[in-house]
């Protein structure tokens, strides 16, 4: 099993600042996406913003509690009430294109993330880590082969990994890091998670 590493550093109050913002693709063929994560003491907020004449459903699924359930057909706030672990589905129901779902108050930890893909397109999520070492663990198709790309704060790829030669991904040093899942052959859906 093959892996590469690399260290990135960035000072907290980048990181803190950052949060994450994942981008999924919507089509007929891609209807589904997901995201899991954890809120403090008092929730939180997602933004979401999606193309123009489409819509999607956004169902949170809290640890304990009732479930969130939002239809949306316009960029628009989405609120996690409780502290909670949070399983965020979102379901195309019109239109195709890209939908992108930030941290709107800079509190949620992401946790996981997992959308399809095809040759034109590709999955993007910006993140920030404020743990020294972090390992995320993919899943994915075996008849697809897919790319993961790490970029720095400043654009540049500073880890790349076939998940034919091994499923985990390890992030040094914390800071602003973007993953770039990009598929060389076949298409999908991927899913990754934190391993706590």
């Amino acid at each position: 099993m093959r892996r590469i590493a690399a260290a990135v550093a960035a000072c907290a109050a980048i990181a803190a600042a950052v949060g994450f913002q994942v981008q999924g693709n919507m089509s007929e063929a891609w209807d589904k996406s997901s995201l899991v994560v954890r809120t403090g003491e008092v929730g939180t907020k997602l933004w979401f913003t999606l193309p123009p004449h489409s819509g999607i459903t956004v169902v949170a699924k809290p640890d304990t509690g009732a479930a969130v359930t939002v239809r949306l057909n316009m960029p628009a706030t989405v609120s996690l009430p409780f502290p909670s672990m949070y399983q965020i589905t979102v379901t195309r129901d019109s239109g195709e294109g890209q939908w992108t779902c930030k941290d709107a108050l800079g509190g949620p930890i992401l946790l996981g993330f997992g959308t399809s893909i095809d040759a034109k397109r590709h999955a993007r999520v910006a993140y920030a880590s404020d743990d020294q070492k972090e390992t995320w663990t993919f899943d994915w198709p075996r008849e697809a082969t897919f790319l993961v790309q790490v970029l720095s704060s400043a654009g540049k790829i500073v880890q790349e990994q076939d998940l034919y030669d091994s499923n985990e991904l390890e992030l040094f040093g914390g800071g602003s890091f973007t993953f770039v899942v990009v598929p060389t052959e076949g298409s999908g859906e991927f899913t990754a998670r934190k391993s706590q």
